[in-house]
Order: structure tokens, then C-alpha cells, then sequence
């Protein structure tokens, strides 16, 4: 865990730095997605450094569409093979992380895609507001 202290911060402060109400990090040890690494002796929950880089893995999971069951499991398999002493366990969390991989490189693809989209709907309304403009401007020459 961590070395001292100073090095873990409460759930408020780790909310603010995430940008998430304390809730959602309530709602995600709820779900067992995170759990504090220690309690203060006044018992607030108190987070280190992986804590932090798991809850960020998660946001930006969630952020990405992946929906809680499925970032659990990601987590699952992660953290499987973190214990794993087996290589049989190995490959099988290599297989799954690999499906993994390949579902958010279609994610990846998709954005991608959307947003080449959006950059067309967004040339085709720059193109539409130039034209409403000249229109403007012509019908206000004098004649």
C-alpha cells in the first residue's frame, strides 16, 4: 500500500480531482468496483494511488459506453491475472483481454467515424450560414 499518510486522500478531495460527486465513488465500492485502500481513524475512507488509477480506468471506461457490468468484468480479468501462478489462467486472461482490446478499438472506430460525420454536418452549416449571409447581404443592396 502506500508509504505514509500524507500520500492518501480522503473521498472528497478525490472526487474534486475526478471531476464526480462522491456519490458515484460511493455507488462504485457499492458495486465492488473500488474499495478504499484504509479508513482514517475518524473512519473517512482514504484512497492511494492505485485507487486512483483504478477509478480513473473506470471513468474513462464508462465514458467510452462500456456499461458498469462490463467494466467489473474488465476489472475482474485484470485483476485475476495480477494473482494468477498459473499459466493455463494466464492464457485465459490474455484471450479475454484481448476481446477487450478489440471491442474498444471498434469503439475507437465508431468515434471516429461520428466524428467525420460531424465535421461534415458542421463544413455543410458553415456552407449554409455563408449562404444565408450573401442572401442577406443582396437583399439589402438598394436597388
Amino acid at each position: 500500500m502506500m508509504d505514509s499518510v500524507t500520500e492518501l486522500v480522503q473521498i472528497g478531495e478525490l472526487a474534486d480531482k475526478l471531476g464526480v460527486s462522491t456519490r458515484t465513488i460511493k455507488y462504485y465500492e457499492e458495486l465492488g468496483l473500488i474499495k478504499p485502500g484504509e479508513r482514517s481513524p475518524g473512519g473517512f475512507r482514504l484512497y492511494g494511488e492505485e485507487d486512483v488509477e483504478r477509478l480513473t480506468r473506470i471513468l474513462k471506461m464508462k465514458g467510452m459506453g462500456f456499461s458498469l457490468p462490463a467494466i467489473k468484468e474488465i476489472l475482474a480479468v485484470r485483476d485475476v491475472a495480477k494473482e494468477a501462478d498459473k499459466v493455463v489462467v494466464l492464457n485465459e486472461v490474455i484471450r479475454r483481454l484481448e476481446e477487450q482490446e478489440q471491442q474498444v478499438e471498434e469503439k475507437i472506430r465508431k468515434r471516429r467515424e461520428e466524428i467525420g460525420h460531424a465535421e461534415d454536418l458542421l463544413r455543410d452549416l458553415r456552407r449554409d450560414v455563408a449562404l444565408c449571409k450573401e442572401r442577406v447581404r443582396d437583399l439589402e443592396k438598394p436597388d
